[in-house]
């Protein structure tokens, strides 16, 4: 019998801890996949979004709020309008993003006229969420994309639920470097949701004309997450005979512009940032191990490519604006700095090419995109990758001193709390203009109570978070604003300019009234997906498996009932033995 029990005896200890790792493992997969050389070692440092997390909010908010009309919901469910609830998933996600930062959330209700056929029932309104800056809180940089739809419009998953997510990755990104870097931002940073863009971008000129009007030099840039995720890397299908989608940033017009002076080679300045940005970018994601990518060939064989190489750059359009239609427009026409970042916009051409994407149209589904992408119905990694590529770009921006810039923790926390004034309205001679405190906190102590005191720059001086002045004379004042909490206190000052008349920049849609069911175009036939086709990333980068809360239940309960069988098996055949009398 001992011959028999010593090798059974280490059997069963071995089958005893495989059946506790059973138990105990982790219930999720991770692929990995064949790595090439050629990873540079050395890029800039900068805020690099995650991919997958975009696609993944991506997906989420495409899918549980469709049908997003401005001025329409009024306490719908959201399948049958998922305005209202898009809006407030998507600001309590990026307030979690930036936890720590101080992020306060704002809704701007404006009143829209709806379609042409059937008038608006409720307000449209953005959305903005603020970040207080550290050092230069009176300036502001804004990133903007509108998350409305057509009327025909159902996920609206391109254009724009896309930009949308691309604005959470970037919160997201902000933060994490923020704080494994000891960093805040040095100027104040506003996210923007803009409602009502199909119908005549209207919740961009609100913003302008009514809004922050008063504001606007104060304003350093704009950046414009537009429809994206049809551009590089994709191929069409994921053919390899198709070529790979380019990738348009359209930028303020400095070639044939009315610009001048100042404004002029502030746009300059901009887009000279933006040409240092590229060959950042590309390197960066290739660091983090996104090297290559797998596409079919004429047999659906997998073919594998280097993506993000230094000569793929050329497949990234920095151009003046040429579309002229989406929120960047009335930035554009106050002379600002601004960017749109967008994707394939060839649907509506008379000959379009192949992939052309049916954006404004009922078709524009996550499972379109996915599609269009790689061929197949599920995730497709070309699509990640593209959803990415505007969110790196907007980091490595923001990055910049001249942009967004950062400073240490260390002086941040030096004395008082970080806070930033609200937008401004036209600031008129003669009228009460209203100022207030958007948000702030106190780094050093999350239970500060706080004072304000107000300077309005002509010898009057008030306090509270929320006051109103009216200037007797139109000319530029500083307002000087001191907060208190219990760790100090902060100056901010900001050039407030009085006028008579403010200046409206027109909206050349302002007569426009849409129906909300833009005319197809037959040219473009949709693909059917294939299930059999999927790509995948080459390159340590490898995309966690997506597990949902029921997934994960369901493997654990799966893990325990196999751990404990093998235990039973195991001890009924210990005591089988043990039984046997020996010879």
């Amino acid at each position: 019998m001992q011959t028999i029990f010593v090798p059974l005896q280490k059997s069963i200890r071995f089958l005893f801890v495989l059946s506790i790792f059973f138990i105990s493992a982790p219930s999720y997969a991770h692929t990995s996949s064949t790595t090439p050389a050629a990873a540079p070692t050395t890029t800039q440092d900068f805020p690099a979004v995650d991919p997958f997390y975009i696609y993944d909010q991506f997906a989420y908010l495409a899918t549980h709020f469709p049908h997003r009309e401005a001025g329409y919901d009024q306490n719908l469910a959201p399948t049958v309008n998922g305005h209202d609830e898009f809006a407030s998933y998507w600001s309590q996600e990026i307030v979690r993003d930036l936890q720590g930062f101080g992020a306060q959330v704002r809704r701007d209700p404006f009143p829209v006229p709806g379609w042409n056929d059937r008038p608006a029932t409720v307000p449209a309104f953005n959305v903005e969420v603020t970040i207080p800056g550290a050092s230069q809180p009176d300036q502001v940089v804004i990133i903007g994309c509108h998350y409305d739809g057509e009327a025909v419009s159902t996920q609206s998953a391109y254009d724009d639920t896309s930009g949308c997510a691309i604005e959470l990755g970037v919160a997201r990104a902000l933060a994490h470097y923020w704080q494994s870097h000891h960093l805040y931002p040095a100027r104040t940073l506003r996210f923007l949701l803009f409602d009502a863009e199909e119908q005549g971008l209207l919740g961009s000129f609100h913003y302008v004309n009514d809004t922050s009007n008063g504001d606007l030099q104060n304003i350093v840039a704009m950046f414009n997450e537009e429809q994206n995720g049809m551009a590089f890397p994709v191929r069409y299908l994921g053919q390899v005979a198709n070529p790979q989608m380019p990738f348009d940033i359209e930028m303020t017009p400095i070639q044939q512009t009315t610009l001048s002076g100042p404004l002029l080679e502030r746009s300059k300045q901009f887009r000279a940032l933006m040409q240092q940005a590229l060959p950042e970018v590309f390197a960066r994601f290739r660091a983090l191990g996104f090297l290559g990518l797998t596409y079919h060939g004429p047999q659906k064989q997998t073919i594998t490519q280097d993506i993000f190489t230094p000569q793929q750059t050329s497949l990234v359009h920095i151009e003046d604006d040429r579309i002229g239609s989406s929120d960047q427009v009335p930035f554009t026409l106050a002379g600002l700095p601004c960017v749109t970042f967008v994707g394939n916009s060839t649907y509506y051409d008379q000959n379009p090419p192949p992939g052309s994407y049916p954006f404004d149209q009922a078709a524009d589904t996550l499972t379109l995109m996915n599609t269009y992408a790689h061929g197949g119905s599920g995730r497709a990694n070309a699509l990640t990758l593209a959803l990415a590529l505007p969110g790196m770009f907007t980091g490595w921006m923001l990055h910049q001193s001249a942009i967004l810039g950062e400073v240490s923790t260390q002086a941040v926390h030096a004395s008082g709390p970080l806070f930033t004034m609200g937008s401004l309205a036209p600031t008129l001679v003669g009228q009460a203009v209203t100022m207030d405190i958007a948000t702030i906190f106190d780094p050093q102590d999350d239970r500060s109570q706080f004072s304000y005191t107000w300077n309005f720059g002509d010898g009057t001086i008030v306090t509270g978070i929320k006051v109103a002045h009216v200037y007797k004379e139109a000319k530029n004042y500083t307002v000087t604003i001191q907060a208190r909490s219990s760790s100090g206190t902060r100056r901010l000052q900001k050039l407030v300019e009085v006028v008579v008349q403010p200046q409206v920049y027109q909206n050349a849609y302002a007569t426009y009234r849409p129906s909300g069911y833009p005319p197809s175009n037959p040219q473009v036939q949709y693909p059917t997906p294939d299930a059999t086709l999927s790509d995948a990333i080459i390159g340590p980068a490898t995309p966690p498996a997506t597990v949902t809360p029921q997934t994960l239940a369901t493997v654990n309960s799966y893990l325990w009932l196999i751990g404990i069988l093998a235990l039973a098996v195991l001890l009924g055949a210990l005591g089988f033995i043990l039984s046997r009398k020996p010879r």
